[in-house]
């Protein structure tokens, strides 16, 4: 009985090992779910992760329209194939970040055949990074939400950089908001509204680091909200530079004071409005 009960183990272990290897077994740590709003007309339509010719995962989209795959990513950008009696198209360059599910409104068009992208959102677990990784996002369709349900939301440390170009960016519910140190840099700019809160400091720039937060080369109305809830809304020292590059409405706040500057640290606020509490 108990020889059994480990072979049947043994049997179970391994068959999960084979399906995540194969990338069959909807397993990892990233999620690409979506819904496909005219799928009715195509009949079953599968769904394919690729990472250039390696199948990362595969689904068969709902009689409602929807799919959702689970994988695991090398490189962060990913292809999706879909696939029916009467469709065949893959959309390329889809960048995904690990811990983190990335949502698609999708419609298909036939003459010619095209995979039309309605919404891009990307919900993205908090972000720890040191030594010298980076993240290097760019997305004009992403709608970038960060939500920390009460810890640290967005942390540089050593040589990392993390950059995020997208269409809009929230990074809320956090105790602190957005922080680099030592030599760490974070780069969020986008097209519309960047928001950042924090209970603690929404923005912390520590040694020489470097925080900048601005539109993008090409806005379409990028305003910034940087507010802290019971201490700075921007906080720096060493050496470190925090620089806002709003196109239009800008505010900074903190519970204590909206900008605390100490050492040679600079910070840049253009014409954001600032208020303390």
């Amino acid at each position: 009985m108990f020889k059994n009960t480990i072979i049947g183990i043994f049997i179970l272990v391994l068959s999960s090992v084979m399906l995540s290897c194969d990338g069959t077994g909807n397993t990892g740590n990233i999620l690409l779910e979506g819904v496909i709003s005219n799928s009715s007309q195509f009949g079953e339509i599968t769904v394919t992760v690729l990472e250039g010719n390696n199948r990362l995962g595969r689904t068969t989209v709902s009689s409602e329209g929807n799919f959702g795959i689970r994988f695991r990513s090398s490189t962060g950008v990913v292809s999706l194939q879909f696939e029916s009696s009467t469709f065949n198209a893959t959309r390329p360059n889809i960048q995904v970040v690990d811990l983190s599910t990335t949502n698609l409104n999708i419609t298909l068009q036939l003459n010619p055949t095209l995979i039309i992208i309605d919404r891009w959102q990307v919900f993205q677990d908090p972000i720890s990074l040191s030594g010298s990784q980076a993240i290097d996002y760019n997305e004009s369709q992403a709608e970038f939400n960060l939500d920390g349900n009460g810890g640290n939301c967005m942390f540089a440390g050593g040589s990392t950089l993390i950059t995020y170009r997208v269409k809009s960016i929230s990074i809320v519910n956090c105790r602190e908001g957005v922080r680099a140190q030592s030599s760490g840099s974070i780069v969020l700019e986008a097209d519309e509204m960047i928001q950042i809160s924090g209970n603690r400091d929404a923005i912390l720039a520590l040694d020489d680091a470097f925080i900048g937060v601005g539109q993008t080369s090409n806005p379409i109305n990028n305003t910034i909200v940087i507010q802290s809830v019971n201490q700075f809304g921007i906080n720096a020292s060493g050496n470190s530079i925090v620089d806002i590059d709003p196109q239009n409405q800008c505010s900074i706040s903190g519970g204590r004071m909206a900008v605390n500057v100490n050492g040679g640290a600079s910070v840049d606020t253009s014409t954001c409005t600032l208020s303390d509490a």
